[in-house]
């Protein structure tokens, strides 16, 4: 086949990374040849003819790359279909087929059963993001071959490979790609598969090592919090040395000042201290522990624990996608807070409350704190005493209550009404365990 230059053919592809706007990257269908040339130099020298399989499309760069155009190139065959779920996937693998892949897909292989021998591929491709640790171990165990990682991007095309098995290795050039780390600790590339000659800055913040390098977050993901630079990605890498957190997102939150969230995927410990503490308490917790690695401006101020992190169809995650974890729906808040269980006494009732982040006595009472004010609690034990105990209450100002420790959002707690029927008044208190937070008595019937 004659070389194609640059004026015969020009692809144009649209990136959005994480920052979510399209952007549009031109490349002479020649550098593209090239890419897919030393793919097949590289890959197939370990390989069988075995059939090319999918589960990303061919609308994104990578997918084109290695699901259509290097299958071609190399006249290796492959299936047109794009696969959604695993089990199709396991149904069409065979001794030496090929999967391309990306870790939105692989994150969500655990629990399926481990591949026959029969079935098992020669090479697993993943490319997009990072693979998460557990992710890769749990890919290599049921599909019996480790993940072979691509990094790189719609403008430079490929750059660096390693094998990925649990353990952070460096990533290693591939042939005629040249990197650099410049003065602020970025890569920048040098490759026969970018779009024009030169050096190409990938705002990548970069590591050397002796055999390669190691990537350490987005040179665009450094914030300016009460005035001082805070790394995201460091925040988030101390985040993920504490044994209750599997994986962790930071972003900055719009406001007056501005602050950090952090979306908090738990390992089991800290399922079982959130479940504990609440998630207001534990998210103390967790600034207490990070308080040892870094400055107080570095230490989010809210917390979400979502079962996954947000990532697209890549497996990139995008900081709109983080940010909307934060945002609250614009529905009217609840004034009351969910009963989970309603357990009789003999003089009255306990009920255990659930009360979310989202009631609105938590909102504007005390700024920037979120603790139920007094005049709820009040509210609540009167509303639930007409309810399950059919009790009228008296004039409001006969109120008497004792308040111990303060309640704060995103907590359980039991609310124990009893009659005194002697006096004519409702006893009530809010507990959480056997410590009692706050209690009091309002007259049934007035004076």
């Amino acid at each position: 086949m004659p070389p194609l230059y640059a004026a015969q053919a020009v692809v144009g592809f649209f990136t959005s990374g994480s920052t979510g706007q399209p952007k549009l990257v031109a490349k002479p269908l020649m550098r593209l040849e090239r890419e897919v040339d030393v793919l097949d130099r590289l890959l197939c020298s370990s390989l069988t003819d075995g059939l090319v399989l999918a589960t990303v499309p061919h609308h994104h760069v990578y997918g084109l790359t290695f699901k259509v155009l290097w299958p071609l190139s190399a006249g290796r065959p492959f299936a047109g279909q794009t696969h959604q779920h695993w089990e199709s996937v396991a149904a069409d693998m065979r001794t030496g087929s090929v999967l391309v892949t990306s870790p939105s897909h692989l994150s969500r292989i655990a629990g399926m059963p481990p591949l026959p021998e029969v079935r098992r591929p020669a090479m697993v491709l993943s490319a997009g993001a990072p693979l998460p640790t557990e992710a890769a171990r749990a890919a290599a165990a049921l599909l019996g071959v480790p993940v072979t990682e691509i990094f790189g991007s719609s403008e430079t095309g490929v750059i660096a490979t390693r094998q990925c098995d649990g353990e952070e290795r460096p990533w290693r050039t591939f042939p005629g790609v040249t990197v650099s780390v410049g003065d602020e600790g970025t890569l920048r590339v040098r490759s026969p598969f970018l779009a024009e000659d030169g050096w190409h800055e990938t705002g990548d913040i970069a590591e050397p090592t002796s055999d390669g390098f190691r990537l350490r977050g987005r040179a665009d993901r450094i914030a300016k919090i009460e005035g001082k630079r805070v790394s995201l990605p460091e925040v988030e890498r101390h985040l993920t040395g504490l044994r209750w957190v599997a994986a962790a997102a930071v972003t900055v939150l719009p406001g007056e000042p501005a602050v950090l969230g952090a979306a908090v995927v738990l390992t089991d410990d800290g399922r079982t201290q959130l479940a504990v503490s609440g998630a207001f308490r534990f998210g103390r917790v967790l600034r207490k522990a990070l308080s040892l690695t870094g400055d107080a401006t570095a230490m989010p101020r809210r917390w979400r624990f979502p079962d996954r992190l947000p990532i697209d169809a890549m497996g990139k995650r995008r900081e709109a996608d983080v940010a909307a974890l934060f945002i609250r729906p614009t529905a009217a808040a609840p004034r009351i807070p969910e009963v989970r269980a309603v357990r009789p006494l003999g003089d009255g009732v306990a009920l255990d409350l659930f009360l979310s982040a989202d009631l609105l006595p938590f909102r504007g009472h005390f700024p920037g704190v979120g603790v139920l004010p007094g005049v709820a609690q009040i509210d609540w034990a009167v509303r639930f005493a007409r309810q399950y105990l059919s009790l009228t209450d008296g004039t409001a100002p006969m109120f008497q209550v004792k308040f111990r420790k303060v309640i704060v959002p995103d907590t359980s707690v039991t609310l124990v009404l009893r009659r005194d029927d002697g006096k004519q008044r409702l006893l009530f208190e809010y507990r959480i365990g056997d410590e009692v937070m706050s209690s009091g008595s309002i007259p049934t019937e007035a004076p």
